[in-house]
């Protein structure tokens, strides 16, 4: 277990490997465990980084507003503390919201970015989600942690992790007012008017079968030409689980492609303008 202290917070994440460094973000209810088992493969080419976002899994939260932009101010301070450049970007669900709204802001820092299952328009949550926005229903759910792992086993379906439970142990870690505000910051988050300056290349991933967000999200790419759509279509909310082997494919062929040369502060601006 490793820490990294920012912002006077502790903030554990775990890392594998060597080579260029990969990031991967975890979604809501999870932690960087679940992550675990594709870590294992990328890591055998690259240096792998998972972090827990502030309130979830290990890493506490005192003073921080749990939003998709809080948490991706999180993942620019992570490469600061730990003296990153440049990253190629990995998130899944909550996580591809916020991968995706640090590679639109901050393209200097990201060299690639992989989105899987992330809500683009935050009502293509499932109706199960919404609810937890209700500040009663949050707080019922946070209190039965019977209920939250029930739900976060039904959402992983059959992986062959062995040592599942682990995963599900985490998803009872965060309180019922971390878990309200990161799914209100998502139901309140449509990124649509911002994929225009996504500039860096782009892998959106979605399964086919998917309860927990709308695959539909793939069709907000159609005109973006940096973005790479692919629908697992026998996938459900996890396809790194579902379908482990051809998504590790898919993930290592478009991490192992050149990455482009970073562009200039001068030409980043310009190619930010949107007619």
């Amino acid at each position: 277990m490793s820490i990294v202290v920012i912002e006077n917070q502790v903030v554990h994440y775990e890392t594998f490997g060597r080579g260029q460094p990969v990031i991967f973000l975890h979604g809501w209810l999870g932690s960087w465990r679940y992550w675990f088992p594709t870590m294992e493969v990328v890591a055998a080419d690259f240096r792998t980084y998972s972090f827990d976002f502030w309130g979830f899994g290990d890493s506490r939260r005192k003073h921080t507003h749990e939003s998709i932009q809080s948490y991706s101010d999180q993942v620019i301070r992570f490469l600061d503390a730990l003296g990153i450049d440049r990253v190629l970007l990995v998130g899944h669900s909550m996580g591809g919201m916020v991968a995706l709204k640090t590679a639109i802001n901050h393209p200097e820092r990201i060299m690639r970015v992989a989105t899987v299952g992330a809500p683009i328009v935050g009502d293509s949550l499932s109706w199960l989600l919404k609810l937890t926005d209700r500040p009663f229903l949050a707080g019922g759910f946070a209190g039965l942690p019977w209920l939250r792992r029930y739900l976060f086993r039904l959402f992983l379906g059959e992986t062959p992790d062995q040592e599942v439970e682990e995963v599900v142990d985490d998803s009872v870690k965060s309180s019922a007012n971390t878990l309200r505000r990161a799914v209100s910051s998502m139901l309140r988050t449509d990124l649509r008017p911002e994929l225009p300056r996504l500039l860096v290349p782009t892998l959106v991933v979605h399964g086919g079968r998917d309860d927990i967000v709308s695959p539909n999200q793939i069709e907000l790419f159609a005109h973006i030409p940096s973005v790479e759509v692919v629908l697992m279509s026998s996938s459900r909310h996890f396809p790194f689980l579902d379908e482990a082997e051809l998504f590790n494919t898919l993930l290592l062929r478009f991490l192992k492609q050149p990455n482009p040369t970073p562009l200039s502060k001068m030409t980043l601006r310009e190619r930010a303008v949107v007619p």
